[in-house]
């Protein structure tokens, strides 16, 4: 809606300077690290609904801005029958990943109202809820693992392990983080 606007209106916003489209969980970090030698700003981007204005560059940003575009990244890796799980890499459209998963006999469980547009990443990134929460819950809830690509590294965070009560909760900065902290990159 925010870009139908604009146009009508003939005002163009900042657009990002660079796009790229990553295949791997390596070639993000290649991306990132590249990124960070020569200053630039990056905005990760899923399905582009735009619920978080998510490829909004901002105007008092001066620094070149990269947006990775994660469309590539759209594999389920495995799926695991006997712990009802799977990973995927995060640029998997939700919608994609509910079919492959039901023609093997399984659902996600979680159903955003932009499913067939938005992303697994995207989910996890903005911590979503779908219209299934009150049976599956929300996408926290569904969280086992995640991989979380920052300038300092890879970070592999198990979720589903007995609560601590000391220092912060990782799984809970990654959620929602909107890509300010770094790339959502499996799930």
């Amino acid at each position: 809606v925010h870009d139908i606007i604009h146009l009508r209106h003939g005002k163009f916003p900042r657009l990002p300077d660079i796009v790229v489209w990553p295949r791997s969980e390596k070639d993000v970090q290649t991306i990132i690290e590249l990124a960070m030698s020569t200053n630039c700003a990056i905005i990760p981007i899923g399905g582009g609904t735009s619920v978080s204005n998510a490829l909004e560059c901002p105007d008092y940003e001066k620094r070149a801005v990269l947006s990775m575009d994660m469309a590539l990244m759209d594999k389920i890796i495995w799926i695991d029958k006997e712990n009802l799980t799977c990973r995927a890499q995060a640029g998997i459209v939700g919608q994609s990943l509910e079919r492959q998963l039901n023609d093997k006999g399984f659902t996600c469980g979680h159903e955003p109202d932009s499913i067939e547009f938005s992303t697994l990443g995207g989910w996890v990134s903005t911590r979503a809820s779908g219209m299934k929460k009150n049976k599956y819950g929300n996408i926290e809830d569904l969280l086992v693992h995640v991989n979380f690509a920052t300038a300092k590294g890879m970070i592999q965070k198990q979720c589903q392990v007995p609560r601590i009560s000391s220092g912060p909760d990782l799984h809970h900065v990654i959620l929602g983080s909107e890509g300010t902290l770094g790339v959502v990159t499996e799930v």
